[in-house]
């Protein structure tokens, strides 16, 4: 801008003054200037609101305004344009005051010739130049920031927040002045905060450098969050001067991570069953070839030993062979090989029936309840396998309860919805009849859990179980065309979901 031609508006009603500054302006070539004289102050307003000048020259005192307030309605018609102000020698203070309310400068007019004045003028557009410059720059600033979806905080090396973009308030709840003059750690758990001050610290010692953290946070809802955050120090840049933190809250993406996580688990789960069964099916039928075996040959000894001791032992060797052949059942059940007799039952039929023995099974120490919120659909299924499931789950609960408790036995109309069905897996959505088997014992611990239905898998002592019970329990749903679940609350609940044969099914929802 030094050597450019620029245009002022002179604005003083002294002509003597006026009018020898202008000759002296003309006479200097290097000047490069051209002045336009206004009069009064609504001249000049009348000639800034016709046209725009690269500067003005102003004198506080004119016939139709005097002081501060001439340059405040000057100021208020010129809008960005840089002006400096002209004063007699005695006028110091009000001149100082009219810089202080945003002019460039001020020139004493005795003392000021006109290469004083052309360098005034010209070094006023350049300081008015870089501040329009850095107010643009900052007005980019702050659209890029408050347009991004990530939250920014500028923290003083005291962990201070000192600025707040707009997208604080969408990740914290809070307003982003009220957390200004905050600790950025404040909102931060308190498990949490050890790591994010060890990883402020590290930040400090190696300016320009990212630091990632993730972290929880509590949100102005009062609800825990995670954050995850990236941290650079640029206190050291002077356009910055601050710790940069670049903030937003990953809770969806964390929970949908944990649900990916949740559903690989189940599907590997479900791979595993199905092998594992497939082995367990395949061993036990060969091995009830051999049983068959065993049985036929001691049955030809009995009828070919005549002494008691004799038969005696022979028939300690059958007994053995039918314990065996009880566990090959278990098996072939657990890998849906067995051969069933299904037929079309209803559920409350069944538990009734079977409710007598499992009384007997659970003992005087454990009450059962049965409740039947809804008419029971009816199923196709083995009555005699669905027994065997109530028995197998009543005794598990009997055992996990020594000094007594209490089971309840549930039954209603489930229609499962796909999204449900997503959360069972191997489970198809559709209508089922849904029986619940819970007890108020202690609980399966977290880490037992993905084994429960795996056969031979036991937390007995040795000689007590043979690891089969819920084994056998899932084999004969899964032959049924069901499944089985075990629900995440207190005691073990046990989720068993059978195929119904109902022609209508109630809303889901119940």
């Amino acid at each position: 801008m030094h050597g450019q031609h620029l245009h002022a508006l002179l604005v003083e009603d002294d002509d003597a003054y006026a009018t020898m500054l202008q000759a002296e302006l003309t006479a200097e070539a290097s000047a490069r200037l051209s002045i336009d004289r206004a009069r009064s102050l609504s001249d000049a307003s009348a000639r800034l609101a016709a046209r725009r000048f690269d500067a003005i020259l102003l004198d506080l005192g004119l016939p139709d305004s005097a002081g501060l307030d001439t340059y405040a309605r000057v100021a208020s018609a010129a809008g960005d344009t840089p002006i400096v102000v002209l004063t007699a020698s005695d006028d110091d203070g009000l001149a100082l005051g009219a810089v202080h309310a945003g002019a460039q400068d001020y020139l004493i007019k005795s003392a000021a010739d006109a290469y004083h004045v052309a360098r005034s003028l010209r070094y006023a557009c350049e300081r008015a130049r870089l501040r329009r410059t850095l107010i643009e720059r900052e007005a980019r600033f702050r659209a890029l920031v408050d347009q991004s979806h990530e939250a920014i905080t500028l923290l003083d090396e005291e962990r201070v927040a000192i600025y707040n973009s707009r997208a604080v308030e969408t990740v914290t709840g809070y307003l982003a002045q009220e957390l200004e003059g905050q600790r950025f750690d404040r909102l931060i758990h308190d498990d949490d905060r050890p790591s994010w001050l060890q990883m402020f610290r590290s930040c400090l010692d190696r300016p320009g450098t990212p630091h990632p953290l993730g972290y929880r946070f509590q949100h102005r809802d009062g609800s825990w969050r995670f954050g995850q955050a990236v941290i650079v120090n640029h206190l050291a840049n002077a356009a910055v001067r601050a710790v940069v933190v670049n903030h937003r809250d990953v809770s969806q993406q964390k929970e949908a991570e944990e649900a990916l996580r949740a559903s690989e688990e189940r599907l590997r789960q479900a791979y595993k069953m199905e092998a594992v069964g497939r082995l367990a099916g395949g061993i036990a039928h060969d091995f009830n070839n051999v049983l068959t075996a065993i049985f036929g040959y001691t049955d030809l000894l009995l009828e070919q030993l005549p002494d008691e001791v004799s038969r005696g032992d022979v028939l300690e060797i059958r007994r053995s062979a039918e314990r065996a052949a009880s566990l090959t059942r278990q098996l072939l059940a657990f890998g849906r090989k067995q051969v069933l007799q299904p037929r079309v039952v209803d559920v409350r039929a069944v538990i009734a029936a079977v409710e007598p023995l499992l009384r007997r099974v659970v003992g005087r120490r454990v009450a059962i309840t049965v409740r039947c919120d809804a008419p029971i659909a009816k199923i196709r299924a083995d009555p005699g396998q669905i027994e065997q499931v109530l028995m197998n789950l009543c005794a598990n609960a009997r055992d996990a309860m020594p000094e007594g408790g209490q089971v309840e036995i549930r039954v209603e109309d489930r229609l499962v919805t796909p999204d449900e069905a997503a959360l069972r897996s191997g489970l198809d959505p559709g209508a089922y009849v849904l029986v619940t088997v819970g007890d108020s014992g202690p609980g399966i611990p977290d880490d037992i859990r993905p084994h429960i239905f795996e056969p031979f898998f036991t937390t007995k002592e040795q000689g007590k179980g043979t690891g089969l019970g819920l084994a056998t329990v899932y084999g004969i749903v899964k032959q049924s065309g069901g499944g089985v679940y075990l629900d995440p609350d207190g005691g073990a609940t046990f989720a068993i979901y059978l195929p119904s044969l109902a022609a209508t099914t109630p809303e889901v929802g119940r």
